[in-house]
């Protein structure tokens, strides 16, 4: 029987390749929509969270993690709190 070249399978380093590819890209248009950066400063507020200072320290889709201090005493472990994007703003 003849073997066709367009029934043969893609190489499976070129399959992985394009995951990657459309991963990454993927993950990029989840986070483009997000005007903060890494190390800004923000104020976030939730009826479930309350409302925090802290830095963003995590940025996933449209959740930001950010890194509060628990208090000012500083025994404590500083904390992170996941906010959404929308509540939260930059402080006065």
């Amino acid at each position: 029987m003849k073997d066709l070249r367009a029934s043969r399978p893609a190489h499976p380093r070129d399959r992985r390749r394009l995951i990657c590819w459309l991963n990454e890209a993927a993950e990029k248009m989840r986070t483009a929509t997000v005007p903060y950066k890494i190390g800004d400063v923000v104020l976030g507020d939730d009826p479930f969270n309350g409302r925090r200072l802290g830095v963003v320290a995590v940025i996933r889709g449209s959740s930001l993690g950010l890194r509060t201090a628990a208090d000012a005493h500083p025994d404590l472990v500083p904390e992170f709190v996941f906010y959404d994007y929308r509540q939260v703003r930059r402080p006065d």
